[in-house]
């Protein structure tokens, strides 16, 4: 999935897995390299359009003793080929960094693989990437995916920020496991109506002519099929929590952060829910 990304910007997706030390790797001197683990989740504010942070999930103890997660600044790091090390500074990690970006690190948000849709609830897919500012953390746009197979045929949209309207409980994506009759269970970010309008790009019918536009066409017959299966369900859902759309913008994580203990099961299930 190709993101629009420029000089001095950084791909949420891209980081996804990325090995994180505690300084510059060495061959010769191994032990100082101090390995704290890898990337498993990028973290975004829940009020404003900004990432905050990742959360770097660190080795068992003995692998027998589970460890924490480790928060790392959207600012605390630099690239290193492949890998990330940290700044050797005040307000890098966890409580010094939350204090520093003035946060709550409960009430934030994971985006990646979150729904994207309008507010009368037709589905555009979901965030594969998100494109944010190294300097800053604001966000730049989203990348909405319907899936690896369906990106390689149709492409992806490229949504910029300011279309995002907020979020809605009550549709789109699973966020933890819980009853059917836990609305509140779905999520989405909804956007505004004209992304509808935002042509799709980098899908193999637009680069291989007109034979692979009739697999594209094929393809998107049947996603309709299956988006035809759920949305119903997505829509019905989405009435019976009409109201609880918040005003303003990227209401996510405070409304993750009223159920008890949601961020931490957020992390663990959304995985959980995504591949059910």
């Amino acid at each position: 999935m190709a993101s629009k990304q420029k000089a001095g910007q950084l791909s949420a997706n891209a980081l996804m897995s990325k090995r994180v030390w505690m300084s510059r790797p060495t061959k010769r001197d191994e032990d100082a390299q101090k390995k704290m683990g890898r990337v498993h989740a990028v973290v975004f504010h829940p009020t404003e359009a900004r990432c905050v942070g990742l959360l770097v999930k660190r080795p068992d103890v003995a692998l027998m003793f589970h460890r924490s997660d480790l928060f790392v600044a959207f600012n605390g790091f630099s690239e290193e080929g492949n890998a990330l090390v940290l700044n050797d500074e005040p307000g890098t990690t966890d409580r010094s960094a939350c204090k520093a970006l003035a946060i709550d690190l409960d009430s934030c948000v994971i985006w990646l693989g979150l729904a994207v849709m309008s507010a009368d609830g037709t589905s555009f897919g979901t965030v594969g990437d998100v494109v944010f500012d190294a300097k800053t953390g604001r966000v730049d746009h989203l990348v909405v995916s319907q899936g690896a197979t369906a990106n390689t045929l149709l492409g992806t949209r490229h949504v910029p920020a300011a279309m995002i309207r907020g979020f809605k409980r009550g549709m789109g994506t699973q966020l933890y496991l819980a009853d059917d009759d836990d609305e509140r269970a779905l999520g989405a970010l909804l956007v505004d109506e004209a992304v509808k309008d935002i042509s799709i790009e980098g899908g193999v019918a637009e680069t291989a002519g007109e034979a692979t536009a009739v697999i594209g066409d094929k393809a998107k017959k049947s996603y309709k099929r299956v988006v035809k299966k759920v949305k119903p369900k997505a829509q019905e859902a989405g009435k019976v929590a009409s109201e609880a759309i918040d005003k303003g913008v990227y209401v996510t994580g405070r409304q993750i952060g009223r159920t008890k203990g949601m961020f931490g099961k957020f992390k663990d299930e959304f995985k959980k829910g995504m591949n059910s």
